[in-house]
């Protein structure tokens, strides 16, 4: 985005992004170097407004002043949000763009500030997701710790780093850019043979290796560690809730885990299709999962979510039960960006 500023808005002053007048209009590069795709566009575009229509109300609830208080919630709305977000960029913006079958020159400006936003979004998302796990593990193991460092406005503090961290992403990198011949973001403006090389996002790749990878990690310490402490206190019954719980949070992890990776194979080596594809899915599951996550398995978010549309819980849920749930799934929601979607995220 930097470049863009300095060059005043105009995309063909920035090295190596002029598309050097190849065609004439935008409609001739769509037709001659892209590939329209309507049916993966309106899937897309279908995904992303059913997210966007399942995640307001979930961050509706967070914003309640019995939840915005603790820190978690606070964590978990600026997810939230960055989810939110991001999936106007990976599957609304992309879902448009793969209808009309259109690559960086089709639309230069919209592209490129588009894929720069795409860019921060996810990175910033990486940095939340793991502020949050650690806001878990410290709260459930170490409870003085998460006092001393999340305390009042002190988790508003810390949230400044995954902002800060997100705009330098976003400003001061390069971009992603979108190409529909394979229907996903690059780096790569594909303008011309050879150079991709040259356009390669260093910081990017460091960010998906570590914050992914150490999320992870962190993840999965915190789940051993706290099936550990269950294992001798917890009945039989909320065994089972733990460990469905654990490997829902574990397939959220590894599903931001591959589009992390494959983001990363894939802008340094040729891969086929199909695993692009696969990458891409995964990014938008990354940013979209957790909404399903806070709906249907987040006892406080569920319940909070029925209130405000008046629908009636069937089921009545004991209350150790739904405290320990809560806690658990807010971690697992959090696990979602740990291994975020990468190149495009990516």
């Amino acid at each position: 985005m930097e470049w863009l500023l300095a060059a005043h808005g105009d995309v063909n002053s920035i090295h190596n992004f002029n598309c050097n007048d190849k065609y004439r209009t935008p409609e001739e590069y769509t037709q001659k170097d892209g590939v329209p795709r309507p049916i993966l566009g309106y899937i897309d575009l279908l995904y992303g407004t059913i997210i966007m229509l399942l995640y307001v109300p979930c961050l509706m609830v967070m914003l309640q002043k019995e939840n915005i208080r603790l820190s978690c919630f606070k964590i978990m709305f600026l997810l939230g949000f960055v989810d939110l977000c991001a999936i106007g960029v990976n599957s609304v913006t992309t879902g448009i763009l793969l209808i009309e079958g259109a690559v960086y020159c089709s639309h230069p400006i919209t592209i490129f500030v588009t894929g720069a936003l795409g860019l921060g979004l996810w990175c910033s998302a990486c940095m939340i997701c793991l502020i949050l796990v650690l806001n878990r593990v410290l709260d459930i193991l170490f409870p003085t710790l998460v006092k001393k460092y999340f305390s009042g406005s002190r988790t508003t503090m810390v949230l400044m780093i995954p902002v800060l961290y997100g705009l330098y992403f976003c400003f001061l990198t390069p971009p992603l850019l979108f190409t529909s011949k394979y229907q996903a973001w690059f780096f790569d403006p594909f303008i011309y043979a050879d150079k991709t090389l040259e356009y390669q996002n260093y910081p990017h790749t460091a960010n998906n290796l570590f914050i992914v990878v150490a999320t992870c990690m962190l993840y999965g310490y915190f789940c051993a560690a706290i099936a550990k402490q269950f294992r001798k206190r917890v009945e039989s019954t909320n065994k089972r809730s733990h460990t469905q719980i654990f490997l829902q949070s574990t397939l959220i992890c590894l599903v931001n885990f591959v589009a992390a990776m494959i983001y990363v194979y894939m802008q340094f080596f040729p891969v086929a299709d199909f695993v692009i594809v696969i990458g891409h899915i995964s990014w938008q599951l990354g940013h979209g999962c957790p909404a399903f996550i806070y709906l249907f398995m987040n006892t406080t978010i569920r319940s909070g979510v029925s209130k405000i549309f008046r629908i009636k819980i069937g089921a009545s849920v004991h209350t150790k039960t739904a405290t320990v749930s809560t806690v658990y799934h807010q971690g697992g929601a959090a696990a979602h960006h740990s291994a975020h979607h990468s190149s495009s995220i990516h």
